[in-house]
């Protein structure tokens, strides 16, 4: 068992539901209209789901591994570069996660590990680009959504509808972040797949390391995410909805 393989790698509460993609843009065209008072006469709202790619299997019970103790966001999947970087300003209005079941023996082994069971919620960066220029990858938290338990969830698609959404603003980065652990991790998919973790550069793979990480949690914090990880791929996705 691998709990961050070397090159695959380790107020209100939001109403839940379990949905496909097509539901998740569904729920972020209501709630707009929940917000906006939008009348069915108007135009339809503009919505994008960041990291709508192809399915990918999750890696638990076989060849388990979880990500755990860090913030991160997909560099790319595949052909696609950048697949979290907002498009346009807006909001978040949903989240969604794909969980792995790991077996009870794997479950108690991350549990252990990562010191709790497995949470998550998503973040919203700001690149620090006169950093970024010069070779340290900084980012900047601007806002967060709840964090969810995700016990009841392993072996699911799950949603997570924002019933305070998250404002974005163009060519900021929408991250998935993970206090403890999350079997939310597609593995073996090839180099031209990789993710970027809020670790710093020396500090990627070892035990010891990633036990004693902690994920980007602090409001106005910067931090390096000089960590990239190839042939594995975060399983998340944020549904968004054009300012009008």
């Amino acid at each position: 068992m691998e709990f961050m393989g070397h090159e695959a790698h380790a107020p209100a509460r939001p109403r839940i539901a379990r949905a496909s993609l097509a539901a998740l843009a569904l729920a972020g065209s209501l709630a707009l209209a929940l917000t906006l008072g939008a009348g069915p006469a108007q135009a339809a709202p503009k919505i994008v789901v960041l990291g709508a790619a192809a399915p990918a299997v999750p890696a638990c019970p076989d060849n388990c591994q979880a990500i755990g103790k860090t913030t991160g966001f997909q560099n790319t999947i595949g052909r696609t570069k950048s697949p979290f970087r907002v498009p346009y300003a807006g909001k978040i209005v949903a989240w969604s996660i794909k969980l792995s079941r790991p077996t009870s023996k794997q479950i108690e082994f991350f549990d252990d590990f990562f010191g709790g069971t497995p949470t998550a919620r998503v973040s919203v960066l700001k690149p620090i680009n006169a950093q970024i220029k010069k070779g340290n990858p900084v980012y900047e938290l601007k806002s967060q959504s709840p964090v969810e338990q995700l016990s009841a969830y392993l072996g699911t698609t799950t949603t997570f509808a924002l019933q305070r959404p998250l404002k974005v603003k163009k060519n900021q980065i929408v991250a998935l972040t993970v206090p403890t652990w999350a079997p939310a991790f597609a593995v073996n998919l090839g180099g031209s797949t990789a993710w970027q973790a809020s670790r710093k550069k020396n500090k990627c793979n070892k035990a010891d390391d990633i036990k004693a990480g902690k994920a980007q949690q602090a409001l106005g914090s910067d931090r390096p995410y000089g960590c990239t990880y190839k042939t594995a791929r975060l399983l998340y996705s944020a549904t968004i909805v054009k300012r009008p």
